[in-house]
């Protein structure tokens, strides 16, 4: 009897299925049912069972990662995934990563659970009568592999006073080697939505293609996986193979292979031939060299170490700071002008064209604009602002794979904000705030109070003071000592004014007063600001 567990979160569902066929008819009984992902883990480790017949999407852990923690724990019952008509790629998915079959819930039938029970018994008799026969093979083959693949792994990764003492059997085995690296991306980037491709899920299979693949090319072959988007693998390549050629189709090869069975694209960089294992420090660098090629060159998939150095830059300053443009950025908010902050993100993409930053400079870049101009859109509103791209903004830069992916970001995420501006300026129900904090913008070098300000609005002061904290959470003079500060700042770090010169300037009544403002706001005297930036600087 095939022992069989049923999990779904609704128990009406459970009942169902348990209902729909005899099982002992076929050679199944049901041993356990659980209606929550943590309590079937439990039941599956305790058990064991042969067939696992579960719902793909339950809350707090879903059916994908219940039967990854069941994996990781050494438990390989076939599974059977239970889906909804919206989960259906998802499902197909779950088959790609060894589910034996997917069911749709609507439409089971009898004879439809018959069939996928059928499946699974098959999986279930390979799995045993291959155990035995080839546990030996495999564990000493994997022994092997493991092993292999920690000494390369030691050798490239870790210090040098920390490196493996040279192997002979593993010389042996790569007489000459050259080192490939290749990163991983899906073939269709839509940003801000989640990836159907988890890499860190299936960074199994991704080895096993791979490997398959290799075995075709490399007389050994040692693959690793550093990042969970990138693999590395030292290989050797067959007597009388010729080099370049073998190499180019091989890549061609996995690249196919991803494409079709995951969905990815991958860009490589391959070392020159190294005499043994002894120089294959130096091709991971070469290896990483010839890969950064292509995040300036994404026409060109498969890079050759040659020496390649990056496209020249103009000339500028050696770190790539956008912090100059915030202050534009500010006002195109503040404002609502999306064609002002069009032109402000197109001056941005004309600088990442000229200067060519190199991946985590361009990167962090753009996560310095875009948390700026998150904190900066949900200060000014006082409902939720949906933001664009709110999930794993990092994550989702990084996995970008050239300058040119980076620059359409760039132009997507600027679309998306435009688009708010305008929505903002169309509805904006407090458009009295908007004119008084423009008018303080236009006007902080003068001495300003809320009576000036209402009186240019036609407004009472009352009226102006009740609307403008409840729109922004703070006063109309805290606003205005924000602003005035904010420039005062500046003027500070040109160097060129005194205090007191910096206080007429933005209409204090004196440098004391000024003194006492800057502090209030920023935490500190202007002098010991001053002192400060200029230890920043050095």
């Amino acid at each position: 009897m095939y022992r069989t567990i049923l999990i779904d979160d609704e128990p009406l569902i459970l009942a169902g299925i348990a209902s729909l066929i005899r099982w002992e008819d076929h050679d199944c009984c049901i041993i356990g049912k659980a209606t929550d992902s943590h309590a079937a883990l439990e039941m599956i480790l305790e058990t064991r069972p042969d067939i696992i017949i579960t719902d793909i999407r339950m809350p707090v852990m879903d059916g994908i990662e219940l039967i990854e923690a069941c994996k990781e724990k050494g438990c390989l019952s076939a599974v059977i995934f239970l889906t909804n008509l919206e989960d259906f790629r998802l499902a197909r998915q779950a088959v790609h990563l060894g589910a034996t079959d997917y069911l749709v819930k609507l439409d089971l039938k009898p004879e439809t659970l018959i069939l996928a029970l059928e499946q699974a018994k098959e999986h279930c008799s390979r799995m045993e009568s291959h155990h035995n026969k080839e546990l030996y093979t495999s564990l000493l083959k994997g022994s092997q592999e493991q092993l292999e693949r920690e000494y390369f792994s030691r050798l490239l990764f870790r210090q040098p006073e920390d490196a493996p003492a040279p192997d002979p059997q593993v010389d042996a085995r790569y007489p000459t080697a050259y080192l490939l690296l290749f990163q991983m991306r899906p073939e269709q980037i839509q940003f801000g939505q989640t990836e159907d491709n988890d890499l860190g899920f299936i960074s199994a299979q991704i080895q096993d293609v791979v490997a398959k693949i290799a075995s075709r090319y490399f007389s050994s072959q040692a693959i690793l996986m550093p990042e969970k988007d990138t693999v590395l693998l030292v290989v050797s390549l067959k007597a009388g193979t010729e080099d370049k050629s073998a190499l180019f189709e091989f890549c061609t090869k996995v690249n196919v292979a991803l494409s079709t069975y995951f969905a990815l694209t991958a860009h490589f960089g391959i070392s020159q031939k190294k005499e043994g294992t002894g120089a294959l420090s130096q091709a991971l660098a070469e290896a990483r060299s010839a890969l950064a090629h292509g995040y300036y060159d994404p026409s060109q998939p498969i890079v050759f170490y040659q020496k390649q150095r990056p496209p020249l830059r103009s000339s500028g300053p050696r770190e790539f700071n956008i912090n100059f443009l915030k202050r534009s950025m500010s006002a195109a908010v503040l404002e609502n002008e999306s064609q002002d902050l069009r032109a402000i993100f197109q001056e941005l993409s004309g600088l990442f064209a000229q200067y060519k930053p190199d991946k985590t400079q361009a990167v962090s870049a753009c996560i310095n604009i875009y948390s700026y101009l998150h904190d900066l859109l949900r200060s000014e509103d006082s409902e939720d602002t949906d933001f664009p791209y709110s999930m794993d903004i990092a994550g989702q830069l990084s996995r970008l794979g050239s300058l040119e992916e980076i620059l359409l970001w760039l132009d997507s995420f600027c679309e998306k904000i435009c688009a708010m501006l305008t929505e903002r300026k169309e509805k904006r129900s407090d458009r009295f705030v908007y004119m008084a904090k423009r008018y303080i913008h236009e006007h902080y070098q003068e001495k300003l109070t809320l009576s000036e300000i209402a009186e240019q609005l036609r407004i009472s002061a009352g009226y102006l003071s009740t609307i403008f904290r409840r729109s922004t959470d703070q006063t109309v003079s805290d606003y205005i000592a924000q602003v005035k500060i904010e420039h005062a700042k500046e003027l500070i770090d040109h160097g060129q004014y005194l205090i007191y010169e910096i206080a007429d300037q933005l209409g204090f009544e004196n440098a004391y007063y000024f003194s006492k403002v800057f502090k209030k706001v920023t935490g500190m005297a202007p002098k010991n600001y001053a002192c400060w930036r200029r230890d920043q600087k050095k």
